[in-house]
């Protein structure tokens, strides 16, 4: 998860959720032609009974099945909501074609033209499955997968011929059983204007239907095995063999998925890796398609050469989580999980920011914020003036402070506290720097005012605030009581004041949120019960009532 969230870091830092947005509603009033392989995904979910007595087989229990739409029907589906004009070209048998089945499955934007093959069936992968586990036990494949007649084949280059150049692009998704041959590649190849391929491996087609079949074509998709097999090498680490080849290869740029190791995006011969963005599977069946369909369109748009892997993954990571093909890819989807994605990593920074605040707040020395809050006190009670200054959000915290011990801790006193933040006499401050300098603001004022029983607090994130530094060393210099409030490391206002509050975090912001914390409302609290003061609570609580 720690891997996903901060490749997701990196994503979001480059790429808005809103640019995301207006990316998949480009290709709306795109026309593409889809071409490829029909399958029909027929799922038996079974419950296991155990080992037949009389046979050593499995013996299974029937529950119901189920049938999905697959092959090149499931990556026209998953572009339906994002291309308003689809062109679906496929090969289905005259036994058993399934066509109603088809029509019924695909969704409004797809214009289906279909082929027949004669006296073979329409392809059928029939899976069993263990229902309580949702694992597949063995596949039963109705098919024919051997090669059209010549006079198929012209009719279907015929007819290519006519409808490739109505089209933005085409999407080839080749699963080898025995529709797309040498022929109709080659038109592809000659009459797109945009060609994205699929060539796929499978049990039923594996050594015969690689990629390197396909010439020239814009864009590639292949699992790690399929862009292994033709290349023979089988053992090499994975970007290697990429590395080997990518400057041979016959397309502009590819992408080779890893399963759960994610994928590997190539384009102008450099390597872009991008993670699994899921922790749990369902079914794997379909998740490439999805990946390729949405990578593909992506591809076409020319889009950032980081989001083709990153939304593919995430069209992939969607679809793994579905069993079978039973549902399509849409935009709204895919655009809530990529928001849930980075919603995950807004929330992980606030997570570790805070851990950080807790953390450093666990590390602060406490008796120190004792000793300051005595200080305090012992000027208070001598009625000597605390002058508190810092700049930028430590003037804004030295503000709030002398603010809080004026009204906060003395409201309804006798006697009250006697504070002045050197930030807000803003006149004399722009004076200073004006005529003077910027290093001289505190210091300057400081010698209009500080007696022997004063108190003279600076604020530093850095604790090197060159301003600070010489106005506690000035009161120093005068025998005067000086605090430090400050960050990192500490730097020269700790070194010279008699106390120092030191929240020791590398980081601007957590220092500047500790000073808060400790002097406007922790330290606070401990004068107004050190005072028994309880008047500003009860103007609170009539205040909420």
């Amino acid at each position: 998860m720690a891997d996903i969230k901060e490749y997701v870091k990196i994503i979001s830092s480059e790429i808005k959720l809103s640019e995301i947005k207006t990316i998949l509603s480009k290709p709306k009033d795109l026309s593409v032609l889809i071409i490829g392989d029909t399958i029909i995904d027929n799922y038996v979910f079974t419950v296991l009974k155990g080992r037949a007595i009389k046979d050593p087989i499995l013996s299974v229990g029937y529950i119901n099945d189920e049938e999905y739409a697959g092959g090149i029907i499931a990556i026209a589906n998953h572009l339906n909501d994002f291309i308003s004009k689809i062109k679906l070209v496929t090969l289905l048998g005259d036994t058993n074609s399934k066509i109603d089945f088809i029509k019924n499955s695909i969704k409004n934007n797809i214009d289906l033209k279909t082929f027949t093959k004669n006296n073979a069936p329409t392809t059928i992968k029939k899976r069993y499955i263990n229902a309580y586990r949702n694992n597949k036990l063995f596949k039963v494949e109705y098919m024919d997968d051997t090669p059209i007649t010549e006079e198929l084949t012209e009719e279907i280059i015929k007819y290519l011929d006519q409808e490739i150049p109505k089209n933005d692009f085409v999407i080839v998704g080749d699963f080898g059983h025995g529709f797309i041959n040498e022929k109709i590649r080659r038109k592809l190849e000659e009459k797109s204007k945009f060609l994205a391929v699929n060539a796929q491996s499978n049990s039923a087609n594996m050594g015969y239907n690689y990629f390197n079949l396909y010439e020239n074509a814009d864009f590639l998709s292949v699992d790690e095995q399929e862009f292994r097999l033709p290349k023979s090498e089988r053992f090499t680490e994975i970007e290697t063999v990429i590395n080997n080849h990518k400057a041979s290869m016959p397309f502009k740029s590819f992408l080779v998925t890893r399963g759960k190791q994610g994928c590997i995006y190539v384009k102008n011969n450099q390597l872009i890796k991008s993670p699994v963005v899921i922790e749990s599977v369902k079914d794997t069946v379909g998740a490439g398609d999805a990946l390729f369909a949405i990578s593909s369109l992506l591809a076409y748009l020319n889009v950032s050469d980081i989001l083709i892997p990153f939304l593919g993954n995430c069209a992939g990571g969607i679809a793994a989580n579905i069993i079978g093909n039973k549902e399509s890819i849409t935009k709204s989807g895919l655009m809530e999980f990529i928001e849930k994605l980075y919603k995950e990593v807004e929330e992980e920074d606030i997570h570790n920011y805070f851990n950080t605040v807790s953390n450093t707040l666990n590390h602060l020395d406490k008796s120190n914020v004792t000793k300051f809050t005595e200080s305090l006190m012992d000027t208070y009670k001598k009625e000597g003036v605390i002058y508190v200054f810092g700049n930028g959000g430590s003037g804004a915290t030295a503000s709030h402070f002398a603010g809080d011990l004026i009204k906060g801790v003395s409201c309804g006193l006798d006697k009250r506290f006697r504070a002045v933040c050197l930030n807000d006499n803003v006149p004399a401050l722009m004076a200073i720097a004006n005529d003077i300098s910027y290093d001289d603001i505190f210091i300057e004022q400081l010698k209009n005012f500080i007696k022997p029983d004063d108190l003279v607090i600076g604020i530093s994130g850095s604790g090197n605030s060159l301003n600070v530094v010489k106005a506690l060393e000035y009161a120093k210099s005068k025998n005067i009581k000086t605090m430090a409030i400050c960050g990192f490391k500490g730097g020269k206002i700790k070194e010279i004041a008699d106390v120092s509050v030191h929240a020791e975090v590398n980081d601007m912001e957590i220092s500047e949120d500790i000073h808060n914390l400790i002097m406007i409302h922790c330290v606070k609290r401990i004068l107004q019960k050190e005072l028994n003061n309880l008047n500003v609570g009860e103007q609170y609580s009539q205040r909420v009532l």
